[in-house]
Parts: C-alpha cells; sequence; structure tokens
C-alpha cells in the first residue's frame, strides 16, 4: 500500500539552513525527504525562536506557485541536537559515528548504487537463465579461500563454520537446475587492512553447467558491461548527488583486456618488482599491473599451486581459471573458472591442499553420482561496488563495514 501525503506538505530532514539566495531576509531550507533534497523559502517567523538544528525532522506546508516551494507552515517533529560530525564532510573512516555518517550524501548515494547494483546483476542473470538459490550460513566445512575460517560451537559437540563462500552449494545446484547463483554474505578472517579488504563480504557464486572457463569470462564482461551501461545512462543523478565522476563507467563497457599469469610475472619484472613465477601478488604488485590497463582485465592460466582444490590441473601445471580485476584500485573483483566434475579430480586436489576428505565428502559424492563438466565464480560485491563509485577505499561502498583488526561498530 502506497504511503501518500499532501501535494503541498514537504516532509524530511533539515540537510542545510542558509540565507537565501534572493535576499529579502528569507531563509532558504533544504529538506532531504522523498528521495530529493527540496529547496525550501522561509520567512524567520516561520522558524522556532531558538533556532533549527541540522537533522531535524521537520514537516513543511508549501505553496508552489514560485520558483522554489515557499514554506506558509512549519511543523517540528523531532528535534536533533546538534551533530558530534560534520555530514557535509564526513570521515569515513570513523566507524564510531558510522550510524550518522549514513545520512551523508557519500553513503546515501552509495547505498542507493548498491541497490540498483544488486539489482541489475541480478537481472542479468536471471536472463541467462539462472536460478537464484538461498545458501547456509553455518556449513560443516568452509572452502578455505583466503584467510582463516571462523567457526562456532554446534549441537553435540560438533564445530560449525561460517562459509568464505557459497561456491559449493551452487556447485551442487548445477546438478539440480543446471545454471544457479546464490547473493549473501560469507565470512574471512583476513589480517590485511588495506582498504580492499573485508572480514564479513557480501559475494554473488555462480555455476553454469557445460561452460567452460573462456565461456565464463565472456558472461563475466557482459555482466560488468550491462551493470555500467544502466548506472550510466539512469543513474546519474545519483552519481551527481554526492559528486562522484562517472568517466570511469565508460572504460567498463570496452572489450576488458586480458593477460595470462606468466604473462604478468614478466610485466612485473619489467615494472621493476621481484616477482616469482608461482608467487601471489601483493596489493603494490596487483596495483602496478592495474596502473598499465584503463579498463577492467582478465588474468587466465593461473599455476595450480595459486588454486583451490576444486580446479582441475592442466598437463603444463596451469588451471583452466581466470581472475577479473578493476583497473581503478579494488584489486580482483571475481574469481572463477572450471570445476572439477571427476571424483578423482577433487580427492587429488583435495589431497594436494592436505585437506580432510571427510568433511568434503558429500562434495566428492556429487561427482560420484553423475556430474557435468561445469565451470562458476565468486565475485566481491562489496568490491564490485567500489569499483562503479569509483571508490578505492572499501568502506565507502558498504553501510556498516567489519574490517580487519577492528572493533565491530556498530
Amino acid at each position: 500500500m502506497a504511503i501518500t501525503q499532501p501535494t503541498d506538505v514537504i516532509r524530511g530532514w533539515i540537510e542545510e539552513i542558509r540565507p537565501a539566495r534572493d535576499g529579502g531576509g528569507r531563509t532558504e531550507l533544504l529538506v532531504r525527504g522523498g528521495g530529493t533534497v527540496h529547496t525550501i523559502t522561509a520567512e524567520p517567523a516561520l522558524l522556532p525562536a531558538d533556532g533549527l538544528s541540522a537533522q531535524s525532522v521537520v514537516e513543511v506546508t508549501v505553496d508552489e506557485s514560485g520558483d522554489l516551494p515557499r514554506a506558509t507552515a512549519l511543523r517540528v517533529v523531532s528535534e536533533a541536537l546538534p551533530l558530534p560530525v560534520d555530514l557535509r564532510n564526513p570521515d569515513l573512516t570513523d566507524l564510531d559515528h558510522r550510524h550518522l555518517h549514513i545520512r551523508s550524501r557519500q553513503l546515501r548515494a552509495s547505498a542507493t548504487l548498491r541497490h540498483h547494483v544488486q539489482k541489475y546483476v541480478r537481472e542479468f542473470l536471471d536472463a541467462q537463465g539462472c536460478h537464484l538459490v538461498q545458501t547456509p550460513i553455518l556449513t560443516s566445512a568452509s572452502s578455505v579461500s583466503s584467510g582463516a575460517v571462523f567457526q562456532v560451537p554446534y549441537y553435540g559437540g560438533q564445530t560449525a563454520s561460517l562459509p568464505q563462500s557459497n561456491w559449493m552449494y551452487a556447485d551442487a545446484m548445477v546438478s539440480a537446475l543446471e545454471r544457479v547463483y546464490t547473493f549473501g554474505p560469507t565470512f574471512r578472517r583476513e589480517d590485511d587492512a588495506d582498504g580492499i579488504h573485508l572480514v564479513e563480504i557480501w559475494q554473488v557464486s555462480a555455476d553454469f553447467a557445460w561452460a567452460t572457463y573462456q565461456d565464463l569470462m565472456a558472461i563475466e564482461e557482459e555482466m560488468l558491461r550491462h551493470v555500467a551501461i544502466r548506472l550510466r545512462d539512469e543513474h546519474a543523478d545519483v552519481y551527481a548527488l554526492a559528486g562522484l565522476p562517472m568517466d570511469h563507467l565508460d572504460a567498463i563497457t570496452k572489450p576488458f583486456a586480458r593477460i595470462s599469469y606468466a604473462d604478468s610475472v614478466t610485466l612485473l619484472r619489467d615494472l621493476g618488482h621481484d616477482f616469482t613465477y608461482g608467487a601471489d601478488y601483493t596489493k603494490e604488485q596487483s596495483d602496478a599491473i592495474s596502473s598499465t590497463f584503463d579498463r577492467p582485465y582478465f588474468i587466465t592460466g593461473f599455476p595450480k599451486e595459486l588454486k583451490n582444490f576444486w580446479f582441475p590441473v592442466n598437463e603444463d601445471g596451469t588451471t583452466p581459471t581466470s581472475d577479473l580485476f578493476a583497473h581503478t584500485g579494488q584489486g580482483e573483483i571475481i574469481g572463477g573458472g572450471e570445476r572439477a566434475h571427476q571424483a578423482e579430480e577433487m580427492i587429488a586436489g583435495l589431497r594436494r591442499r592436505g585437506y580432510d576428505l571427510a568433511k568434503f565428502e558429500w562434495l566428492v559424492d556429487i561427482r560420484r553420482y553423475g556430474c557435468t563438466p561445469h565451470a562458476g565464480f565468486s565475485m566481491g560485491f562489496d568490491r564490485l561496488v567500489a569499483m562503479y563509485l569509483g571508490a578505492e577505499d572499501i568502506r565507502n561502498a558498504v553501510l556498516f563495514p567489519r574490517v580487519p583488526h577492528e572493533a565491530i561498530k556498530p
């Protein structure tokens, strides 16, 4: 049911009070409400004698016959105390006041764009014939991606793990629905407080029966381009509200670049980095590679040492995998590739990594009873939003971030 309000009444939060630009002794009220910020002129006599503070909630009756709405009556619904922070220039690293900073234009724009990015990602995957499936938060064994695993006590003396990725359950559903995706929180006990790592991560995992890793790259590229075009063409007002540039969106609409892992080793050495084949990238090295591209780029063919147990291994020791990196400083956005679809392949991968086979027996069992060749990816949704925002610090893309080594606030 729609919530209606009279057309001559504006309700919302006072963003700012300033002298009217046309003079005459009037005041301009910037009132946020109804998804926009209204500029209302008011005679001083209409305002409370003891003043009106920012973020007070008001109901203003207006006459809209002029260039700007003119207040004819004003009622204070909820008076705000003086703010302990400056919402016009918020410190987004200050998590003590995050519950107030979310009212800033920057974080309101971030929340709005996050909503639209989620909508357009789901829109795209639905159009690919994918089913959205809900997956559990408590698991018998986590996928052990990066960082340590969070564990919690469970019934009967058991220990449950919080998922580092939902890929295992998406993988299982391929044998039921062929094309699936998940969207939900995952958890990693990360050590790097570097502006791109979080402890609680929203993630999209998708798997496609019969797909190769080349098919997967085409899907990922088309998906990110679809989202960028929708944001650029339909939501320029949100970027303008927060004073955010949009030029970087054009780069996401271009064909993505590609480089093999082996060639990235050569590139890093040419850039002056001491880098050994088989090593993982530091943030500095990832940024160095990104600096050579003007658009998102794939790195393909990672050696088996850098990929987990669910990826098959080629004869040359590489894997049929690809990771997608942002060109704007957010690091790896998507990791994926072909999945091992034979039981023996997965068992070999588990042994190579030294994992407890019993904990992953159900995943191996899927391969014993008819499992198609398939490929899938896991996408860090928070980093994806940061890329579309053009924000290097991931805290700008998350409303209540959980940052490594910091207390949970709020």
